[in-house]
């Protein structure tokens, strides 16, 4: 480096290698003391036998709790929308798509947690009520899992995982089989399992502290999961999210069902990602938690590039068209 350059330049760059170092570490795992797993109970069924292992990081705080949305009216009929955490629900469906490489299956989970918290130590741009995580498993048609998809219920952090059950020729170009950096996250790029007997094992979805983002994953057998204190989480359909029971009689819809949020989770407005990205992204709604229709024409958009002319190409609704996207070429 020059000796003239100036200071900030110098700063700059060594915030830099700083940064790049971070996401070349290997995520920390909880203590044993400080580690929770929601699990599913078991079942024949291809949404129980798939269905990961969350483990929570600093499971005392309850806004990291998975948890069951409701709703209730106040006196002058005013509807709330809550996440309660002290009950674990997850949301699931199967999903059957084709493409001209073949059949295949989405399994697809979903939670939601109280909230992101809104200090200024940390600092947290997320910040909302009701925030929700996507975990979408593609199986082949022999109902063996090729690959993982993670993504929060905003269409943000979007991240992949193969498996060893995924073709070669699947693979986007340069497809690197060791650790990716996935927005500062530290996640594999492929997981190995077991060719004999895919479902002998479960798949562990390791969630950040605060932020819930999916900070590992990884594979363990059955009969050695690690000893985390477990809660067994009840599955229900994702149609169930649009019927929420209220107190007093009838059912309410978790997502808004008129006006400019049709299709939005109620009361998942993120003042601090309007304020500092809706302008250059071109969207007033970024960062609010949404919706994930079946197809185009159900729901409201879910993208997941930031990139205003890839919105439709990116759009996890038609899912082969998303893969394509992404350079998956199943």
């Amino acid at each position: 480096m020059h000796r003239n350059e100036p200071k900030s330049m110098m700063l700059l760059s060594a915030l830099l290698l700083i940064i790049l170092a971070s996401c070349t570490t290997l995520p920390k795992h909880p203590q044993e003391d400080n580690r929770v797993a929601f699990t599913v109970r078991g079942g024949e069924t291809l949404l129980s036998r798939h269905a990961p292992v969350f483990v929570i990081e600093n499971p005392g705080a309850s806004h990291n709790l998975i948890g069951t949305p409701g709703a209730t009216l106040t006196p002058g009929d005013k509807e709330t929308i809550y996440t309660d955490p002290s009950r674990a629900t997850v949301y699931a469906e199967e999903r059957p798509f084709t493409t001209p490489k073949g059949s295949y299956t989405n399994l697809i989970y979903r939670v939601h947690f109280e909230n992101i918290p809104g200090g200024f130590m940390p600092y947290y741009l997320g910040k909302g009520k009701n925030v929700g995580l996507l975990v979408v498993v593609t199986l082949n048609s022999g109902h063996e899992p090729m690959l993982y998809t993670t993504v929060h219920t905003c269409g943000c952090y979007l991240a992949f995982v193969p498996t060893s059950y995924l073709p070669e020729d699947s693979f986007p170009d340069g497809w690197k089989r060791g650790r990716q950096a996935v927005h500062s996250e530290n996640l594999p790029g492929y997981l190995t399992h077991n060719a004999s007997s895919p479902n002998q094992g479960k798949t562990m979805v390791l969630l950040r502290n605060d932020t819930h983002r999916v900070k590992d994953i990884w594979r363990v057998d059955t009969d050695s999961l690690p000893d985390y204190r477990r809660i067994h989480a009840e599955v229900l359909p994702l149609s169930s999210l649009e019927s929420l029971p209220l107190e007093r009689g009838g059912t309410t819809s978790f997502y808004e069902t008129s006006g400019p949020r049709t299709g939005y989770v109620k009361g998942s407005q993120k003042s601090r990602e309007r304020l500092f990205m809706s302008w250059w992204a071109f969207d007033w709604r970024i960062g609010e938690d949404k919706k994930l229709g079946v197809t185009k024409e159900d729901g409201v958009q879910f993208y997941t590039s930031l990139k205003p002319w890839a919105r439709d190409a990116s759009d996890m609704r038609d899912f082969p068209a998303f893969l394509r996207h992404w350079g998956w070429n199943l």
